[in-house]
């Protein structure tokens, strides 16, 4: 006698959308806001430490550390992704909040991997999306001083920490990281061992 066969990972999906509920009040979405597929606004380094910056740099580092307590996952904010369309990000380095604006890509590797990437404003879609292995770009810290950001660094988690700023850099640009692969290559988050077997894998001839 024919039965119906489930879905895989039914428990781990609906745990997956509750957690993505828990954030539904800060975190902007794909649809719903249409600032996230536009350039967004340079901030004028005379301002940067004014009150007001100040303040909406406090607030998304507040939205990041809430984001990784509430869900146990999150590297990086962009100021679009809350509802301000400025050029400013947060980057969790484990060793700080990183604060980043108005960033300027200077380099680029030629070695480019593919991993997938997940996206707060696209949850709970994955991506496999092709990026080079490290990049260098100057920008203002959250006391208006110009850095730069050169490092380079082969491990996993080097190249991650790199493809973190490649993809809130892409977001002031209104480039989300679905848009970087074919629609058939996005994948659900079901599979709670997905990330145990996630490895980078060098891409060539792109």
């Amino acid at each position: 006698m024919w039965k119906p066969t489930l879905s895989p990972f039914r428990k781990y999906k609906k745990e997956v959308f509750k957690k993505d509920a828990l954030v539904a009040d800060f975190i902007y979405q794909i649809g719903e806001y249409e600032k996230l597929r536009e350039v967004s606004k340079e901030i004028s380094v005379n301002k940067i430490t004014s009150k007001e910056y100040q303040k909406k740099f406090k607030y998304i580092k507040t939205c990041l550390l809430k984001y990784r307590k509430l869900t146990g996952t999150g590297r990086g904010i962009t100021g679009v992704q809350l509802g301000i369309p400025e050029r400013f990000s947060v980057i969790y380095t484990r060793e700080e909040l990183k604060i980043i604006v108005n960033p300027i890509v200077t380099k680029v590797s030629n070695k480019q991997f593919i991993y997938p990437e997940m996206c707060m404003s696209a949850n709970p879609i994955i991506a496999p999306t092709i990026r080079p292995a490290w990049i260098e770009f100057t920008y203002y810290d959250e006391k208006g001083e110009k850095q730069m950001w050169i490092t380079k660094d082969n491990t996993d988690q080097g190249k991650i920490l790199n493809r973190v700023f490649q993809h809130e850099i892409d977001h002031m640009e209104g480039i989300i990281n679905i848009d970087l692969c074919k629609s058939r290559d996005l994948i659900l988050e079901s599979d709670p061992k997905f990330y145990d077997n996630a490895k980078f894998k060098e891409v060539k001839n792109v």
